[in-house]
């Protein structure tokens, strides 16, 4: 018998593993979640959301979306721990949160809708990074570009829920030693 319809088939079997790893690398590591959509799956599902807050015109913001959110390890503790949640800075539609109507506001040649303003406690800066509980209460904003090494400790702090127990200091020399 020859030995070509098995080499025929190992690289068959070859190709299709290599096009299955190829769709699995091409396909966004995250789904974001809209304002209204994230905090209806948090809330039902009970669980913490990580909310980027942008601006479709920040050159910061897009590098954070490409390198660290698309990264495998910030992308798999995001789905795990939180729901993740996009929210443009400057949507001019009406957002709802806990009763309240937020609506865009001009600022200048741009503006900002007042939800930005309120979960940034007015501190309105490119990319942000909002952790927040349960209860859609804010734990905790940061502020800038964070690149991956400096975002996951900061991610498995909240999402693992360490802040409860020890301060950040702490938390973050054991985090330190363990990787």
């Amino acid at each position: 018998m020859s030995k070509h319809p098995l080499r025929i088939l190992a690289f068959c079997a070859l190709m299709a593993s290599v096009r299955v790893s190829h769709a699995q690398e091409t396909q966004p590591a995250l789904q974001w979640y809209s304002w209204s959509e994230g905090t209806a799956k948090a809330a039902k599902e009970n669980k913490k959301i990580l909310l980027y807050v942008y601006t479709s015109t920040c050159g910061w913001c897009r590098k954070m979306e490409t390198e660290t959110f698309q990264n495998a390890k910030v992308a798999e503790l995001a789905r795990s721990s939180f729901v993740p949640v996009k929210l443009n800075a400057a949507d001019n539609s009406e957002l709802e949160f806990k009763g309240k109507t937020y609506r865009f506001v001009s600022s200048g040649q741009r503006g900002y809708n007042t939800l930005a303003a309120k979960v940034l406690d007015g501190r309105l800066s490119f990319p942000s990074i909002v952790f927040m509980d349960e209860a859609q209460e804010v734990l905790q904003s940061f502020a800038g570009y964070k690149p991956v090494e400096e975002f996951l400790p900061i991610a498995v702090y909240y999402g693992g829920d360490y802040f409860k127990t020890m301060p950040w200091s702490a938390f973050q020399k054991k985090y330190e030693s363990q990787h």
